[in-house]
């Protein structure tokens, strides 16, 4: 362990490498055991106070002492910054050549080069939520923290420097920029979750809790009253803190809102107390609270990286003793990196070492892009070819129903699926549902005589295509105003025939088994809703004379159907594959059973609507399969890849 000190301009503080640990241990707790205590994920956001109050401090004594250098800042950020993430970085891009597979690869490739240059948020904000149930399978998932703090430290010493060059008090900077990026965050949590989570001007103010401590510490405001009640002051933060990992569920609140406020003062409250409060200096400044603290970084840059490499290769969820070691693995390579790495580099003086690092992290990226470019170069596994690049089912294709649907409403959801065969005619057949309705439009564009032709694509993720969708069916706040909105437009244009309704009502129903409908009201009732949102919808649109198709959903696989490709580097059964690549019928008929007997009596009122089921092309008596004739029909669990849309295509009639 170094006796350096991290940085020339500020005194060293032990028990601020002690509250690294901590959040540290918080976060790796939280990812490898997501449900032992679901607020671990706060650590980050102790991280982000750390690091505007080491940031601040900085930038505050330097202009104090007028020797302040923006280049100088920058220059350290970088030595201190990039050794260890070009390490893992090269790591990933290494180790992902030989055990992901093409539109896996495919995917990291991008990430990697997202990771480069530091807009994993808005990356990964494009793509899905932090929580998601895929959140596992992205091995650089962690790095949109990491992308935040660049990116406040790109702006935030800028307005410093212009601030002090017109005389503005450094703490009107910092409260005001705190205080507008604390509402954008409370303000927009309930309509923008996943913006709020991940963009910089929602969680900016975590770190410039972290600054405000700063500025106080630096003039001595409330100095000699934290010192007074440093005990008190320490103890109050480690209670929110502990308060916030116990009873705080990424499951069950929205994220960051008015709950940040629990660990971000905590940690603030623990940084004021000072070196000399019980707790910081017994806990937090303790040789192995100082040791974990120092390696924290790296850790944090490991740990995510072999969690989610396992998770995708191996066929069954990794087990805790799995886990366990890999934590422990993730330690020893965090400790050499900083070793061997991070701590000969980065206590270097020539600024040219910054330059290179740069440019081998700009190198890395690169790298990357090339890799996403060349689709994760499939055809290492004999399977590879058929599984659909990466995730289409989150593309976008802006304004493409624009001239037939116009809206005043706010833009739609990111779930939202757009696509059209061709702009130039109007649509003849509109596709409506979620992701389970999605699926299925690349095999119906292939097969234009399902279609009449044109077929216009308006699926939105988590929300049943129903009139009057209600919250308690669907996932999306905009499902109500947006699914009426298409179903609207259907009714209304005369050149749409066919109307296609889909969706993931398995699952769904599933769920709302937990509401325990023979406790409910008639009007509360879910399954009651479900069934009257269907019978108005079917009914509105037979008696617009329109051909109406209903798709039963398709069956749920239970696991990845990439579990069925043997890989290298599978821990458990390197070669092994699962077989068979299937879920055995009896279970799917059981899955089933409650789906049925929901939308059967509705469609039985409808005898004009035609009734599609995918079971008889997917299932025999025996399985449910996931591979057909050496084409993967499936990209995860649920979803069906493009070859297992086109092949139900094939063989559906509408």
């Amino acid at each position: 362990m170094s006796n350096t000190k991290p940085n020339p301009h500020l005194s060293y503080r032990p028990d601020i490498d002690g509250l690294r640990a901590l959040a540290i241990l918080l976060v790796i707790i939280f990812h490898a055991f997501p449900k032992f205590l679901r607020g671990g994920f706060i650590g980050v956001d102790i991280f982000f106070v750390i690091s505007g109050y080491l940031i601040t401090s900085i930038i505050l004594k330097g202009q104090s002492q007028n020797n302040f250098s923006l280049v100088d800042f920058y220059s350290r950020r970088i030595k201190r910054i990039f050794p260890s993430l070009i390490v893992v970085l090269t790591f990933a891009l290494v180790a992902g050549w030989y055990i992901l597979l093409g539109n896996e690869y495919e995917f990291l490739g991008k990430h990697i080069a997202a990771g480069s240059v530091y807009i994993s948020n808005f990356v990964l904000q494009s793509e899905s939520g932090y929580f998601d149930t895929d959140a596992e399978l992205k091995p650089l998932l962690h790095l949109w923290s990491l992308a935040i703090e660049e990116q406040f430290y790109l702006v935030f010493p800028l307005l410093l420097i212009l601030g002090g060059r017109f005389r503005v008090n450094p703490l009107v900077i910092i409260a005001t920029c705190l205080s507008i990026s604390f509402l954008c965050n409370v303000i927009q949590i309930d309509d923008k979750p996943t913006e709020v989570f991940f963009f910089p001007t929602s969680r900016a103010w975590e770190l410039l809790i972290g600054s405000l401590i700063a500025y106080l510490s630096i003039h001595s405001i409330g100095k000699k009253q934290a010192e007074r009640f440093s005990n008190w002051l320490a103890w109050f933060g480690v209670l929110l803190i502990f308060t916030a990992w116990i009873f705080l569920d990424s499951k069950k609140i929205l994220f960051p809102a008015w709950w940040a406020l629990m660990p971000t003062v905590g940690a603030a409250c623990l940084i004021f107390a000072g070196e000399t409060a019980w707790f910081n200096r017994k806990i937090l400044a303790s040789k192995i609270a100082i040791f974990i603290g120092i390696i924290s970084y790296p850790l944090y840059l490991w740990h995510w990286v072999l969690l989610s490499f396992t998770r995708i290769t191996e066929i069954e969820k990794p087990s805790a003793l799995l886990r366990v070691s890999i934590l422990i693995i993730s330690m020893i390579l965090a400790w050499l990196t900083y070793y061997f790495v991070e701590k000969n580099v980065r206590f270097q003086k020539s600024k040219f070492i910054s330059l290179g690092l740069l440019a081998v992290l700009l190198l890395i990226g690169s790298a990357g892009y090339v890799v996403q470019q060349h689709k994760g170069y499939s055809g290492r596994y004999s399977l590879d070819s058929n599984l659909v690049a990466g995730k289409k089912a989150a593309s976008i294709e802006k304004g493409c129903a624009d001239k037939y649907m116009k809206t005043t409403h706010e833009k739609l959801s990111k779930n939202e699926f757009c696509l059209f065969q061709n702009y130039q005619l109007p649509p003849t057949t509109l596709l409506v549902g979620d992701s389970h309705a999605h699926h299925f439009y690349h095999g119906l564009v292939k097969h234009t005589n399902l279609t009449g032709g044109n077929l216009l694509n308006r699926a939105l993720g988590g929300c049943m295509p129903f009139f009057d969708n209600p919250p308690i069916i669907n996932r999306e706040k905009n499902c109500p105003w947006v699914i009426d909105e298409f179903l609207e437009m259907a009714i209304a244009t005369s050149s749409i025939e066919t109307v296609i309704l889909a969706g993931r009502a398995i699952s769904e129903i599933t769920v709302l088994e937990y509401f325990n409908p023979a406790n409910q009201t008639v009007e509360n009732n879910p399954y009651i809703i479900f069934q009257n949102g269907m019978q108005k919808t079917l009914q509105r649109l037979t008696d617009a004379k329109k051909k109406v198709v209903f798709v039963l959903d398709v069956p749920e696989l239970e696991f990845n159907p990439t579990a069925c490709i043997g890989r290298p580097w599978r821990i458990i059964g390197a070669s092994l594959a699962k077989t068979p690549c299937a879920v055995p019928r009896s279970q799917i008929d059981l899955q089933r059973k409650k789906y049925l007997e929901i939308v059967m009596p509705i469609l039985r009122e409808f005898p004009t609507v035609k009734v599609l089921d995918p079971i008889p092309l997917l299932c025999d008596d025996d399985y449910c399969w996931a591979v057909k004739e050496n084409k993967m029909l499936y990209i995860d669990s649920h979803h069906l890849s493009v070859e297992g849309a086109v092949y139900l295509a094939e063989h559906l009639q509408l």
